[in-house]
């Protein structure tokens, strides 16, 4: 026991030669035989089987705790069926063997179900085989020496813990065999438990064990399995149940049947499983795993019930991936949505929860109810996911977004206004990581736009005229109106924090709007004429949007050229972002440019109804309107008499102003007051914001209407 690099022998080393140095000798040398004996009887064994003995090959002796894990791990794959390697890999990730248990993957989540059946089989069994397996008298001794052995490093565990101890730190390859016995003791009391909570007998279950493989689901069953799931609380039944379920959720996969161990046949058995488990499941484990205070306590047999919720949450992801009946994606969305807590303490199955949340989101054939439920399911798990998921939530939401933000008629329209409103909702969670997407993102659009201002090329003009480019700046344009403007006040801090980003998206749309200054791209510059009102009257921050406005107007296809006489039906702008080519120069189309010209100037007006430097604003665009008016009203008669209309409204919300302005008491200078004057009047009471409302009146209806006919065709 000494060494050259122990140095001079201690005191307990001088007593430990002279009491137990002898004994340990032969102790060492008993063990070395157990293990020749052993490695011969499996030599033997392996011979017999290359021989054609198969009753030999069957009947194994139990795993004694000194061969090496993957011997242990080959013997238990043996038993159930499985191959070595999901074992081995599954005990690499076991925590007490040092590995991440949060990496394994679903089989070796099931892996570990099965694992746990068969150890109960093996240990009620035991004698049995070991008899059958044990026919020579070379075998008998080899197993009574490791016994006595075994016996041996008990003794001097209480005897001398001082040098078992010494043992621990100095030869831990001779204690191997002890801490074999002590977890064969602990899977024997967890069996005692569950027997204790109303479970079989170990019998029982070695059968059905050995002849799951490929059992058929029946009611009866699943009704068993219910009953004692909540009457007797069986971990064991719960087992079943969601190895049943796990089937029943690999049904249409690709690897199905290659390791399930029960069969769904027929639509009722499979609804009844699901049903059960999700009735069932639920209850067992707030029982055995409840959630208190936002996180799950586990109370009995963690390991087991870790296995038992990674399984569940991923057969119910595979079963939502499986699913395309409405109705029942959104049943399991919400019954995802009740497991938020649980799928938070498994980071690999909420990712794959998030990805499969997304999927739905954008698929072109969920309705708005199974939208509506993906968002607030997701809502959910990005607001108990760490830092990395919200990133891939917020990330995902926008490109779901901006991929199915094609726009092919009016009722497209609204689903993207569904959706644009989803992905706005879901960026108010975390303001950090908002601004880091929305930065990001923002500057990827003034990149395309800047590269395309430098090419002028036609490909380049496609990049940025097109309904995914459009949209993505409604996006953001409706993101900062939310949270800089109309929510402000509820959330300050988010709002400090996004308010840089106003500057360069204006820029961005005005520079999109005034690309392609051509008649046939009105609908284009319309389009970004309504984000920045938006995004000026929400945030209070002046943007120019008159002047755009009023470059339509003064462009030729008003001023110098005629226009052409059609019998075309009238065009909508909203679904446009040019003019179709038997629009082009036709009264028709200039007709309607003109309507959403009129009201967008009517529109700008009413935000700034309210500023106290209104009288002075307004005069150049109302003196290039009554100049428009006077050189082209004879042409386009009811336009004329709008325009006077509006021109007649702005001069009374001057007056108004004027009036108010009377009765200050503060200078120009004084900025924070001025910017509060005539705070307390909405823009909608003074006569020019009266009207614009009006107009969006009509408008609205207008729209309903061709909806309305659209969908009857």
């Amino acid at each position: 026991m000494q060494g050259n690099t122990m140095g001079k022998a201690t005191k307990a080393t001088k007593k430990f030669n002279r009491k137990y140095l002898k004994d340990e000798l032969e102790r060492r040398r008993n063990n070395k035989k157990a293990q020749q004996l052993h490695k011969k009887r499996e030599l033997k064994k392996s011979k017999r089987g290359a021989a054609g003995d198969d009753g030999a090959d069957s009947d194994q002796d139990p795993a004694t705790g000194i061969d090496e894990v993957d011997d242990l791990a080959e013997f238990a794959a043996s038993t159930i069926g499985k191959g070595a390697e999901d074992l081995s890999k599954y005990m690499e990730a076991d925590p007490e063997n040092g590995g991440d248990a949060g990496d394994s993957t679903d089989s070796e989540d099931m892996a570990t179900l099965l694992q746990e059946d068969d150890s109960d089989d093996e240990e009620s069994n035991g004698s049995g085989s070991s008899a059958e397996s044990s026919s020579g008298s070379d075998d008998e001794m080899g197993e009574d020496e490791e016994e006595a052995f075994k016996k041996q490093l008990e003794a001097m565990k209480e005897t001398d813990p001082a040098f078992f101890e010494y043992m621990e730190k100095n030869d831990p390859a001779a204690l191997k065999i002890l801490k074999a016995t002590d977890e064969a003791g602990g899977s024997e009391a967890d069996e005692a438990s569950d027997q204790a909570s109303g479970a079989d007998s170990d019998a029982e279950m070695a059968a059905e064990s050995k002849s799951a493989k490929g059992t058929t689901v029946t009611v009866k069953m699943l009704n068993q399995w219910e009953h004692e799931i909540k009457h007797d609380h069986s971990i064991r039944a719960l087992k079943k149940l969601l190895l049943a379920f796990y089937a029943a959720a690999h049904m249409d996969s690709e690897n199905e049947g290659s390791d399930t161990v029960y069969r769904i046949q027929g639509m009722n058995i499979f609804n009844k499983t699901v049903s059960t488990a999700i009735r069932a499941a639920p209850q067992a484990f707030a029982h055995h795993a409840p959630v208190v205070d936002g996180r799950v306590q586990k109370k009995e047999r963690a390991r087991v019930m870790t296995a038992l919720i990674r399984s569940y949450l991923a057969s119910l992801v595979e079963l939502l991936r499986q699913m395309s009946d409405t109705t029942m994606i959104q049943y399991l969305i919400k019954e995802c949505e009740r497991m938020v807590v649980y799928f938070g303490s498994h980071a690999r199955h909420t990712r794959e929860l998030v990805r499969e949340l997304l999927r739905q989101f954008g698929s072109e054939s969920a309705d708005d109810g199974v939208r509506i439920s993906a968002l607030l399911t997701l809502r959910q798990v990005a607001a108990r996911a760490p830092a990395e998921t919200v990133d891939m939530a917020l990330k995902g939401m926008y490109l779901t977004y901006v991929r199915h933000s094609g726009v092919k008629n009016m009722a497209s329209l609204a689903t993207i206004q569904l959706m644009r409103n989803c992905g706005v909702e879901l960026y108010g969670l975390d303001g950090a990581a908002s601004y880091q997407h929305a930065f990001v993102y923002v500057r990827q659009l003034a990149i395309h736009l800047r590269n395309t201002m430098q090419l002028r090329s036609r490909e380049s003009f496609r990049a940025i005229y097109n309904w995914q480019f459009l949209n993505s700046l409604a996006f953001w344009t409706e993101v900062l109106a939310t949270y800089c403007g109309d929510l402000a006040d509820e959330q300050p801090q988010l709002c400090a924090t996004l308010e840089s980003l106003v500057y360069p998206l204006a820029q961005i749309i005005m520079g999109v709007a005034r690309l392609v200054p051509t008649a046939r791209y009105f609908p284009l510059r319309i389009h970004c004429l309504n984000l920045l009102l938006r995004l000026s009257a929400a945030t209070g921050i002046y943007v120019p949007v008159l002047p755009l406005a009023i470059e339509i107007l003064e462009s030729p296809e008003f001023l110098a050229r005629r226009p052409v006489k059609s019998t075309l039906k009238a065009l909508s702008l909203d679904s446009h972002l040019k003019a179709p080519k038997e629009y082009e120069h036709t009264r028709v189309y200039l007709e309607s440019v003109l309507e959403s010209v009129f009201a967008i100037l009517a529109d700008a007006v009413a935000a700034q109804s309210v500023r106290i430097a209104f009288p002075e604003w307004i005069v150049p665009a109302a003196l290039q309107l009554r100049r428009w008016r006077k050189r082209v009203g004879k042409s386009w008669t009811r336009f004329s008499k709008q325009l006077q209309g509006l021109l007649e409204k702005i001069d009374q919300s001057t007056r108004l102003v004027q009036q108010n302005r009377a009765n200050v008491d503060f200078s120009p200078g004084n900025l924070a007051a001025a910017n509060q004057f005539m705070s307390s009047t909405q823009p909608e009471a003074t006569p020019a914001g009266a009207y614009a409302a009006s107009l969006r009146k009509v408008r609205a209806q207008q729209r309903a209407l061709l909806l309305e006919a659209e969908m009857a065709d």
